[in-house]
């Protein structure tokens, strides 16, 4: 046995007007005695308020009807001058009232006729849509990106990967390019978060392996089912990852389904596969093999697998008689392709860096936690 030496971020908020929702929701009777208490101009719900109207800038405090630009109507620029002093600078209906010798319930109306007008405009931001870029880590790893999954409520922490991993995937596979699929239990969960991708053909990187709550039928599907999001050819491998012997893969290589979709993986343009740490429940490829297989790979030193190319801390290729019986994409036809690469084993940061090292992936979607300990390895 022998190694082979071969080799957003938090949501910003976005300048604009402020959409409508937000002002009917406002506490109407609200008041203030002493000048009013300013709100802030957003809150932890992500809520960003801006007005504006056209030839009309920020309102000044004290600006009444004849406010606004020229060829501006004195009731638009009054509902631009009570938005800004509401949602802006803060102040509460009753203040705005005195301010403009109305009624707090005037300004109420006026506000919902501004927010209906499209005047107001609110923009929802959601942080967790876009995972939090990581680039010095990459860059220590030598990869493309590092992107940080931040789980939305109730959302699992392979889901919140595989929803990272959908927002890349259209930007790394060209318009008529070809993409490669593996299966994982993280990536199962991809065309939940997918929402549209470039027309180009779809490959199976992997035939189906059945693990414990999950069928074979499980790995085809996610295939097919990209397949028709791209709406080009589909090959998928009618194989199992790994058989019981070197003949049987070799006689199930020849058949011609087979040959022809390991030779499709030889001009990938794009892949996503999952970096699995080598230990149980952590690798698909484990569970398949005998005690005495395990063990000699983890006393040759694997720490991580992916498409069930086993790989030592230094990113080499583990080369053994259980090659012989795994049925899948090549290492050397990874390394021609841009690979997107789920990493959901938190507490093996040895694996994604075993990964990195190796060569097969270029960006890598991984936990907080486990990013946290990725940079302490390295540290």
């Amino acid at each position: 046995m022998a190694y082979d030496s071969s080799t957003g971020p938090q949501g910003s908020l976005v300048s604009g007007q402020i959409p409508a929702d937000a002002a009917g929701a406002r506490d109407e009777s609200r008041t203030s005695d002493e000048g009013g208490s300013a709100r802030a101009a957003h809150g932890p719900t992500g809520v960003a308020a801006r007005t504006s109207e056209a030839g009309a800038g920020s309102a000044d405090a004290g600006a009444g009807p004849s406010a606004g630009g020229p060829g501006a109507s004195p009731a638009g620029s009054l509902k631009v001058s009570l938005a800004t002093e509401y949602f802006l600078d803060g102040l509460s209906k009753v203040e705005i009232a005195r301010r403009h010798g109305l009624s707090r319930f005037q300004v109420a109306r006026l506000l919902d006729e501004a927010r209906a007008e499209g005047i107001v405009r609110i923009q929802i931001v959601d942080p967790s849509a876009s995972g939090h870029e990581h680039a010095t880590l990459a860059e220590k790893l030598g990869i493309s990106s590092v992107t940080v999954a931040n789980p939305r409520p109730g959302e699992s922490m392979r889901a919140a990967i595989a929803r990272q991993v959908a927002r890349l995937l259209p930007t790394v596979l060209n318009e008529g390019g070809r993409l490669g699929v593996a299966w994982s239990r993280t990536l199962m969960h991809l065309p939940d978060s997918l929402e549209a991708l470039p027309a180009a053909d779809v490959v199976q990187l992997v035939g189906p392996l059945s693990t414990p709550g999950y069928s074979t039928a499980q790995s085809s599907e996610l295939v097919h089912t990209l397949g028709a999001r791209t709406g080009g050819r589909i090959w998928a491998l009618p194989t199992p990852l790994i058989v019981d012997s070197a003949q049987v893969a070799a006689s199930l290589r020849s058949m011609q389904e087979v040959r022809t979709a390991l030779d499709a993986a030889d001009s990938l343009d794009a892949a996503v596969v999952s970096i699995g740490a080598w230990s149980a429940g952590a690798s698909t490829l484990w569970a398949r093999l005998g005690v005495t297989e395990q063990q000699g790979a983890h006393d040759a030193g694997v720490v991580a697998e992916i498409c069930g190319i086993l790989l030592g801390p230094t990113g080499a290729v583990w080369h053994s008689a259980m090659e012989d019986r795994v049925i899948g994409v090549r290492a050397d036809q990874l390394r021609r392709a841009r690979v997107v690469a789920a990493a959901p084993a938190v507490g093996r940061p040895e694996a994604v860096l075993a990964a990195a090292r190796s060569g097969l992936v270029d960006d890598i979607v991984l936990a907080p936690e486990l990013a946290d300990q990725v940079a302490a390895l390295l540290e």
